[in-house]
């Protein structure tokens, strides 16, 4: 097995962590909770949609070689890594710039070992991307717009 195997399959299987870490990192409870919401939202969007789409992945169409262990689930549209890394770096970002810059890299490695593994798409790891980071945002404003809410009764 190459060194660039060995990098990507820990990318894939291992690198979502730093991600996970760069929102703890921020010590914010709310952006946590947000990241928390956006992770578990991204996560079923994303299952929904590999059922809805129910694309073959390209080592299965014969358009790229797997390398390393086959992925548990069928489907390939969109990239749940991508989806969830990106939601994940979103998150970061709108709590803390420098966590979310951080955060961000590694979604950007992650998605593209998918890709170098042979089991997404790039069209997969876009729309994943696009997703997780849609999702982050749109649980951002739907917190903050509560919190407008909730200031507006008490006063």
């Amino acid at each position: 097995m190459a060194a660039l195997d060995a990098v990507m399959l820990w990318l894939s299987q291992w690198g979502i962590l730093v991600p996970v870490f760069c929102v703890l990192l921020t010590r914010d409870k709310k952006a946590i909770v947000k990241a928390l919401l956006s992770f578990a939202v991204a996560y079923v969007l994303t299952d929904v949609l590999k059922e809805v789409v129910a694309r073959a992945r390209p080592f299965v169409a014969g358009d790229a070689q797997l390398i390393g262990p086959q992925p548990a689930d069928q489907w390939s549209f969109p990239s749940k890594h991508a989806s969830l890394s990106f939601s994940l770096a979103t998150s970061a970002g709108l709590a803390r710039r420098v966590h979310g810059y951080v955060a961000l890299i590694f979604a950007v490695l992650i998605s593209y070992s998918r890709v170098y593994l042979g089991v997404h798409y790039w069209s997969d790891i876009i729309a994943g991307a696009v997703l997780g980071t849609v999702v982050a945002f749109g649980v951002d404003c739907a917190f903050e717009r509560f919190e407008k809410r909730g200031k507006r009764k008490n006063k």
